[in-house]
């Protein structure tokens, strides 16, 4: 009966023949995750804009004010934010806020993006002018009044957003009649 004892498991020699084949997928694979990984990134960033841009959109029918948003774009160091209004700062005189405006998170919000990400030189919409040292351009959705269809944008662009090193880039599209969509990376 001793002599009929069964040994279970795996030798050194195959374990070690396994790890060295998972060492080498996992090798191989690394560069395309990192790819990835950037990719979802970067589709975060622009979805947070998209839904940004339809809450401005869908406030300036609702309340029926002309609201905007506000983009930096010079100096270069500044590319990485923008700020909305989602409500008049004067409604009855028709004020807006205005980038030198400390954002209130409710009705002005700044919103930075994450991962060191930045939108690229390209000007989108409206010159606003220089304030503080920057350059910005806004983007502003009508409420309906005027010659104005409701929800229509002052000016239709693309927002290019790009990861830090400038391989991956995201667009947001903003069309004539006020549609805001996102393309894939290049």
């Amino acid at each position: 009966m001793k002599g009929n004892i069964e040994k279970r498991g795996f030798t050194f020699i195959e374990l070690s023949v396994v790890i060295v084949i998972v060492l080498i997928l996992l090798g191989i694979s690394i560069p395309y995750l990192n790819s990835f990984i950037v990719s979802r990134e970067l589709e975060e960033v622009s979805w947070q804009l998209v839904q940004d841009l339809k809450l401005v959109r869908e406030s300036a029918i609702l309340y029926q004010q002309d609201l905007r948003v506000y983009f930096c774009t010079n100096p270069s160091s500044s590319r990485n934010f923008y700020m909305f209004e989602t409500f008049l700062k004067d409604p009855l005189n028709g004020v807006h806020y205005n980038p030198n405006d400390i954002p209130d998170g409710i009705h002005f919000v700044r919103r930075d993006l994450k991962y060191n990400f930045k939108f690229t030189a390209h000007k989108p919409f409206k010159e606003l002018g220089w304030i503080n040292g920057k350059e910005y351009y806004y983007l502003q959705f009508y409420c309906g009044k005027d010659d104005h269809f409701r929800g229509q944008p002052n000016s239709f662009d693309t927002i290019e957003i790009t990861n830090s090193t400038g391989t991956k880039t995201f667009y947001v599209i903003v069309d004539i009649v006020g549609r805001i969509r996102m393309s894939g990376s290049k």
